[in-house]
């Protein structure tokens, strides 16, 4: 029976080996400007990594164009599982299956022109000329290869994070704040990229908020980035400063 440990090994493995087909293609995810978000892009603003199934990506509105551009790029093995191309946001999910000893397993790459949607009508987060604009270059490690790609300000990254809100985004929200504390600007940004801005305080309230607080979070934490650095202490430290945020 193979280990989980390995399974996900493997996958980030061939998702490094396909992130580095993307850079060649897109001239070093400039042509067009493509930016990493997600769990790969939480490794530009922490010291810590966790595994992820899936590596997604964003990139400005251009009508479908990019994504017919980047689906031109993909490997044969790779199968186009979803594009959707709408006036203002588009989408597509490229999968790759792998074999792992006896077991079949997949990787997804996900990008989205526009906007980011979520699961409700209400998670939107706008991609803008600000948000292209106010990423920045940063080396990563996925799997064995170290990649020079552009991620988002922290900024518009914490907003991300929040917006999505599921159990894996609260983990790293409490990871991001604790090692880089609130960021600025929050207030005049929201309004600016979420249609529904009133997410951002409700998702803070109702999901974020209440599970950092939860006696077993910090046991989660640890769980899912290996170290133990994390305290009760530093905890209770991120749930004032979030709540500052109310």
């Amino acid at each position: 029976m193979p280990r989980p440990i390995d399974i996900m090994k493997t996958r980030e493995n061939k998702i490094g080996e396909i992130v580095e087909i993307i850079s060649q293609k897109s001239r070093n995810f400039t042509k067009p400007k493509i930016i990493i978000i997600g769990g790969y892009g939480l490794r530009a603003f922490i010291p810590f990594s966790r595994f992820t199934r899936n590596c997604d990506f964003v990139l400005k509105k251009n009508c479908g164009g990019n994504l017919d551009l980047i689906k031109s790029w993909l490997p044969k093995e790779i199968n186009i599982e979803a594009i959707k191309k709408d006036q203002d946001h588009g989408f597509l999910r490229a999968i790759k299956p792998i074999k792992f000893q006896r077991r079949s397993i997949k990787l997804a790459i996900d990008f989205m022109e526009g906007q980011v949607r979520g699961r409700t009508l209400e998670e939107i987060i706008k991609i803008d000329d600000e948000f292209i604009n106010n990423s920045t270059r940063t080396k990563l490690l996925i799997g064995d290869k170290e990649i020079n790609l552009f991620a988002p300000s922290y900024l518009d990254y914490f907003i991300l994070k929040v917006v999505s809100a599921r159990p894996s985004d609260i983990r790293d929200i409490a990871s991001l704040v604790w090692k880089n504390d609130i960021p600025n600007g929050i207030k005049k940004r929201i309004k600016k990229i979420l249609p529904y801005p009133d997410i951002f305080h409700r998702n803070l309230k109702n999901q974020i908020i209440p599970d950092i607080s939860d006696d077993r979070f910090i046991h989660s934490w640890h769980g899912t980035f290996i170290s133990t650095e994390f305290t009760n202490n530093d905890k209770n430290e991120v749930i004032k400063k979030l709540k500052s945020l109310l």
